[in-house]
């Protein structure tokens, strides 16, 4: 058994508690349990108790046969799996806690029988015991019989005081303990005897467990009230803690009432009395961080037991330690950059520095500090519910370097390079580093491609910085590019396709004779024979000359060109067969490797192939042709290469 009241702090017994001794009706309210049968705790199996008679045997199994007990903290798999397993007794927070298992002999039959004393004299008390049926609804193929319990209450001399009489408690498909509930009048000597009976018949079935059968007396409302405040949970700061006032009260309920507070550390279960707290009003003086829990207990001076205590509400002071408010412990900047301060550990902060220097982020930045804004900086920390600390930095300002650089700006042939200069301090870092011989060092040889900004960084020993950049425009060198070698018709006129690049570049053509237009770089020749022509680019910026030739050879005979590359690129971009149209009969074909047409031109309005087939573009690779001029020669046959 197991004795204890329950939990309060700040009292207020504002309803009598009365009841009828005929009902037993509590018209106040029930405290927690005075006395607990819980069958104990520990390993499995828990030892044999004299409570149960002798008609039933114990037994160290998990799975009592009929006319067997055991206590244990859980069941598992008994008799085919047709019992529920239990992995743990009525409470899931009671470790290892026990409870008793019956397989109950045909009834009626008593199982279970105790004497209860120290019980407040006429009080009403209300039983409460959990019950569980532990077979399923499958045991003895669904016809099992299900537990039928009576409790009975009597003094000493057998007078029956209160009793519950449970029915049949079912089957359930997961196991569920059932409550079972009655009140009774406690006798002036404060001793009642208690019976549990198995009422079921023999057979199949009625096996059941029982635990935490206890006995609350019904007593006065005690109300507990924090003084000037009607919450009962206060959360305060462990510094500067106020004195809290508690007061507790029962309404006159008690002729000449008696108080005693108590405190709580583990959330209620466990209680302790205050020492000297006996008056109706307690001041709770500072203590330590935690979490402490306040009740009174109230009685009467003539009523000198326990279970004649009654408790009142609890009430809760959660003491918050103050935050651990942490600033980056030191910093320091570079004259005119912008410094961040920083601090964590709550949920607020509050700045104060030199200069008048305020903020209330958890970040501030100080931007462009002057030395004058060197110094201690104090932040305050300040969580959700108001605890608070403080903690300090010390700011440090560096004097930056002042970086030069020669030259500036540069612009200069494509493959010519140029040294720079840096100076101001004692280290040197550029970006990028492509292009450079060393990007370190604060005069390196630039030798860039392309146009290009290089940006120096200067530091000094502090590794403050400045920087300073450079621009360069880099003058391509000229190339020319006359296009390839051409076939021509001759007598007809030859598109040329001349190209150059490079930065500010003049260009001609020579010798300028039968071109259109030798100022242009794609003029149309008309050369009477086989010529070859010289494009020059010249560089305006003195970075070079470039040339180049191109043959165009004329014809003046049937030519079958080998190969062609229709990329629209203007060189090459059609299979164009030279002098075909002096055969106005002739007839070209063009085939796939699968023996499938894909081209056909005629003499007589030749049109060459684009090396296209139904509007797509044809996949390149080889194609056969075949050239029939009609001029009562051979068939002409050969490959050509569509090159993409």
């Amino acid at each position: 058994m197991e004795l204890g009241p329950t939990k309060t702090i700040l009292l207020a017994c504002f309803v009598l508690f009365s009841f009828s001794v005929r009902g037993q009706i509590c018209t106040g309210r029930f405290d927690d349990p005075y006395v607990t049968i819980d069958f104990g705790s520990g390993p499995a199996p828990g030892s044999p108790i004299s409570n149960v008679p002798a008609t039933y045997q114990y037994t160290a199994q998990n799975c009592p046969a009929e006319g067997f007990y055991t206590i244990s903290n859980a069941t598992s798999f008994c008799f085919n799996n047709t019992w529920h397993v239990v992995p743990f007794d009525h409470t899931p927070t009671d470790f290892n806690g026990h409870f008793l298992i019956i397989n109950a002999l045909p009834g009626p039959s008593v199982i279970f029988l105790d004497t209860i004393s120290g019980l407040c004299p006429n009080t009403i008390f209300k039983v409460d015991e959990w019950i569980l049926n532990l077979m399923k609804p499958i045991g003895c193929n669904g016809n099992g019989i299900d537990p039928d319990l009576g409790f009975t209450i009597t003094d000493l001399q057998g007078t029956l005081l209160g009793q519950k009489m449970t029915g049949d408690i079912s089957e359930s498909n997961s196991f569920t303990w059932i409550q079972q509930s009655f009140t009774f009048l406690a006798p002036a000597n404060g001793i009642v005897v208690l019976k549990i009976t198995s009422n079921a018949a023999g057979g199949c079935g009625n096996e059941f467990a029982l635990d935490d059968i206890s006995f609350s007396p019904c007593g006065p409302i005690v109300t507990s009230l924090f003084v000037n405040s009607g919450a009962t949970l206060q959360t305060i700061c462990e510094s500067g803690q106020p004195d809290l006032v508690m007061n507790a009260s029962c309404n006159g309920f008690y002729a000449n009432p008696l108080y005693q507070w108590q405190v709580s550390t583990d959330q209620g279960l466990n209680w302790t009395d205050i020492s000297g707290a006996i008056n109706p009003t307690f001041t709770r003086t500072p203590t330590s961080a935690g979490e402490f829990w306040y009740r009174s207990m109230v009685t009467d001076a003539s009523l000198t037991i326990n279970s004649c205590r009654f408790s009142s509400n609890p009430l809760v002071i959660r003491v918050v330690s103050p935050p651990f408010g942490q600033a980056t412990n030191y910093v320091y900047g570079c004259y005119g950059s912008t410094v961040y301060l920083f601090a964590a550990g709550g949920s607020t902060y509050e700045w104060w520095g030199p200069n008048g220097f305020h903020a209330t982020i958890q970040g501030p930045a100080l931007p462009n500090v002057s030395f004058s804004d060197a110094g201690t900086y104090v932040v305050k920390v300040t969580t959700a519910i108001g605890c608070f600390d403080y903690d300090t930095t010390s700011l440090t300002i560096y004097e930056a370097p002042i970086a030069t650089l020669t030259p500036t700006t540069v612009s200069f042939c494509e493959g010519d390079s140029v040294q720079l200069n840096a100076g101001g301090s004692l280290r040197y870092k550029w970006f990028p580093s492509a292009g450079l011989s060393n990007d370190t060092i604060p005069n390196p040889i630039a030798k860039p491609a392309d146009d290009i900004t290089y940006t120096v960084r200067v530091y000094n020993q502090y590794t403050c910085y400045d920087t300073a950049s450079v621009r360069f425009t880099i003058w391509k060198k000229p190339k020319a590019y006359a296009g390839p070698d051409k076939y021509f018709r001759k007598g007809k006129p030859v598109q040329m396709n001349g190209n150059v690049s490079g930065t500010n570049v003049s260009y001609s053509w020579s010798p300028p004779t039968y071109l259109d237009n030798p100022n242009y770089l794609s003029p149309i020749a008309k050369p009477p024979g086989t010529i070859t022509y010289t494009l020059t680019a010249v560089s305006n910026n003195g970075c070079g000359v470039s040339i180049d030739d191109v043959k165009l050879e004329a014809i003046d005979k049937l030519f079958i060109p080998t190969g062609f590359t229709p990329n629209n690129d203007g060189l090459n971009d059609k299979w164009e067969i030279i002098t075909f149209e002096d055969y106005p009969e002739a007839v070209a074909d063009v085939y796939n490797r699968y023996g499938q047409l894909i081209y056909r031109g005629y003499g007589i309005n030749y049109k060459p192939w684009d090396g296209t087939f139904k509007g797509l573009p044809a996949l390149p690779g080889v194609y056969v042709y075949m050239l029939n001029l009609h001029n009562g020669k051979p068939i002409l046959k050969g490959t050509l290469n569509l090159i993409r």
